[in-house]
């Protein structure tokens, strides 16, 4: 009990001192923060909640003596709760009827992955305000010298062009920010659950990404924001645009996951998707077709029509 109450502490400690980097230089800001939440799900994933929890106040407690309330609060939403969160589903499992343990589906931790992050857009827009000098008018404003250090296409045209391209890059940074924490907090569970299952030290099997499902409901929840993202306007069209950009990200994966399972029978399968990785990150539009790919398998089984069923030991969606 106390060796396991000290490696909590420990975990802590780690977590602080990553998410402190980015007072470091740009080393800092843009790897070893990155790795902020790492410590917190390993300490739940192989002691449990209860060791989360401690690891996670120590966290906080040592943010709050070095750098004050403000910081405080950023990492605790962006870091320490979501890292709870994390080990708690993912700890949760069931004995089915023959006996079998099922765990929590990875697809639903990543929907609720999704959620919170919806959750903390929707917060930082009510904070910032709702009106003409809300969170759009700070982005803008932020973004202006950005805008303003480009340079300048030479005709009329490519700089109408460079503009908009420009308006709606403003227009989507919530949801290119959020999308970003997503990625991060998805692949610190995976990297934590990995190394913890090559020591012996998880609580829970590693569940097969490949067989990613996610819950039926969360199609009508994403076309309903992409129809008030399309149609709506003002502030509405805000809100709706980056909350439906926010719920196509775990059908993002989904995709993957089906080329992946798709791919296995491929020859020269590594090369192949690391070119399609290349590509994805090249042109965006490119996730958009991923996207669309992970939504179809939802209704048409296309990884149980080209590799056959997959198996997994979580509990179905």
């Amino acid at each position: 009990m106390q060796r396991n109450l000290l490696t909590a502490v420990a975990a802590g400690l780690a977590s602080a001192l990553l998410a402190l980097s980015s007072s470091w230089g740009i080393l800092g800001v843009l790897v070893l923060t990155l790795f902020a939440p790492l410590p917190l799900i390993a300490a739940g994933l192989s002691l449990g909640l209860t060791a989360a929890a401690i690891a996670a106040l120590t966290a906080l407690a040592v943010v709050a003596l070095v750098q004050g309330v403000g910081p405080l609060a950023v990492f605790a939403a962006s870091d320490a709760v979501p890292s709870l969160m994390i080990a708690r589903f993912a700890l949760l499992n069931r004995q089915a009827p023959d006996g079998a343990i099922e765990w929590y589906p990875a697809g639903r931790l990543l929907t609720w992955i999704c959620f919170f992050g919806v959750a903390l857009f929707v917060a930082t827009a009510l904070i910032a305000g709702l009106g003409p000098d809300g969170l759009q008018a700070r982005i803008a404003a932020l973004m202006a010298p950005i805008r303003e250090a480009m340079p300048n296409p030479g005709s009329d045209t490519a700089r109408a062009d460079a503009d908009r391209v420009f308006a709606a890059l403003k227009f989507t940074v919530p949801a290119i920010l959020t999308t970003a924490w997503m990625f991060k907090l998805v692949f610190n569970g995976v990297l934590a659950q990995k190394i913890l299952a090559r020591r012996g030290l998880s609580l829970r099997p590693s569940p097969d990404l490949r067989t990613l499902t996610l819950p039926s409901w969360l199609a009508g929840v994403t076309v309903a924001a992409t129809v008030v993202g399309l149609l709506g306007s003002g502030w509405l069209g805000f809100l709706g645009a980056n909350i439906a950009l926010i719920l196509w990200v775990p059908y993002l994966l989904l995709g993957l996951a089906v080329l992946h399972t798709v791919s296995g029978r491929w020859p020269g399968r590594t090369p192949l998707l690391v070119v399609t990785y290349l590509f994805v990150i090249l042109f965006g539009w490119l996730t958009i077709a991923l996207a669309g790919v992970g939504f179809l398998e939802q209704w048409l089984g296309l990884r149980e029509r080209f590799s056959g069923p997959g198996r997994g030991n979580e509990r179905k969606e």
